[in-house]
């Protein structure tokens, strides 16, 4: 666990990723990110319970409060990312930077990662001591609930700057030559149609229903839970990554649907879609088909292969009873890290095998999680369904 050591902050939790360790490393997000930190936590959290802590206690402390269009604050809702001391790059791309501090909220899922962590914890004393916090994310995510008409959407932003897609999937500039281009995307390459609800919001935030069933003992959060399950699968297909403001799917087969397998609320096919070949790597889930028209091997979201959401779909495979191409994802990612050296963000999946791609961070704290959990078989689906 090394490697995990590097990336966590003094107070205990994991800052997204290290600092540049190499001339090729970017090391572009040494600070806490709520989505980001979340997630390493949870992968650990067996072995590690007090990254868990740490995290959850930070990002308590950072809690919107208020509604605030410029940075994505809202009452209740965990922060996307914060810097204290933000560099010169973050500044640039317009990120909002307030007395020199840059604390944003651009984030649709990091409220409800929050409460999957802490009730996966299953600790009585920091669920008291958290209630206001935990409480206001409920308040938070039931309120986006119902004013996106039964999903969790994002968009349009009403200030300049900032992250117009909220997902984790979260690149917008289809002319970005370090990304390679949008996210989420149509089919003809052209941008979809904001509000946007995508398919791995939906399935975080049906699990982080189901996390307060568990934290709060009240039945109507697993109602709720079934509801949006139900909502889910019946708007959401095989190749369905997200659904436009208007209604309008935008189709893709890909890893989203390992995230919705994870939460118990895959459609009809759904393992079996993420089974095939043009998904399923020797080295892990392609973030979107390779017979998708915007498929890109090295676009930052569009093809490549990123080990912590391919964890996700090792753990919605198992719970499909797929557990012969659930050890292909496990096998493949670790022996991809393997190879690779590290802990990389992503990396492109081709004939030759896991190559680097050149945006990708050396040591991503996801990746570090990824891999402990992939070897000690833990899928984090502990308060799922």
């Amino acid at each position: 666990m090394q490697l995990l050591e590097e990336v966590l902050a003094p107070d205990g939790w994991a800052y997204a990723s290290t600092p540049p360790i190499d001339d090729r490393d970017p090391g572009r997000f040494h600070a806490l990110f709520g989505r980001d930190s979340l997630i390493t936590a949870l992968q650990v959290l067996p072995e590690r319970p007090d990254i868990a802590r740490a995290t959850l206690r930070a990002l308590a402390a950072l809690q919107g409060r208020r509604e605030d269009p410029e940075t994505d604050e809202e009452p209740g809702k965990i922060l996307h990312e914060h810097w204290p001391d933000p560099p010169a790059r973050v500044v640039e791309v317009g990120r909002p930077v307030r007395c020199g501090v840059l604390r944003h909220y651009a984030s649709a899922d990091s409220t409800s990662w929050f409460l999957v962590v802490l009730a996966t914890l299953g600790d009585l004393g920091l669920a008291r001591e958290l209630e206001p916090a935990w409480r206001a994310a409920a308040d938070w995510l039931e309120r986006a609930l119902e004013r996106g008409g039964g999903f969790v959407r994002y968009g349009p932003r009403r200030a300049p700057g900032g992250l117009q897609h909220q997902g984790w999937r979260d690149t917008t500039d289809p002319l970005d030559p370090e990304t390679h281009g949008a996210a989420i995307i149509r089919e003809d390459g052209t941008a979809p149609l904001l509000p946007l609800a995508d398919a791995d919001t939906q399935a975080v935030a049906v699990a982080a229903l189901d996390a307060l069933a568990a934290l709060s003992g009240e039945s109507r959060f697993r109602a709720r839970a079934g509801e949006l399950r139900a909502t889910v699968r019946r708007h959401f297909g095989r190749e369905t990554m997200a659904i436009e403001a208007d209604g309008r799917e935008v189709r893709g087969g890909g890893s989203q649907l390992g995230w919705l397998l994870w939460a118990d609320a895959g459609p009809v096919g759904a393992a079996e879609r993420l089974c095939e070949p043009d998904v399923l790597t020797p080295w892990g889930l392609r973030t979107l088909s390779e017979r998708h028209p915007q498929f890109d091997s090295v676009g930052y979201h569009r093809g490549t292969v990123w080990p912590f959401d391919s964890w996700l779909g090792w753990g919605g495979l198992r719970a499909a009873g797929r557990g012969a191409e659930a050890e292909r994802v496990r096998s493949g990612v670790l022996e991809a890290i393997r190879r690779l050296g590290g802990a990389p963000e992503l990396y492109a999946v081709d004939a030759g095998g896991p190559r680097p791609v050149a945006i990708d961070n050396r040591i991503q704290a996801w990746t570090v999680g990824a891999r402990w959990a992939l070897e000690y078989g833990w899928d984090g689906r502990h308060v799922v369904g």
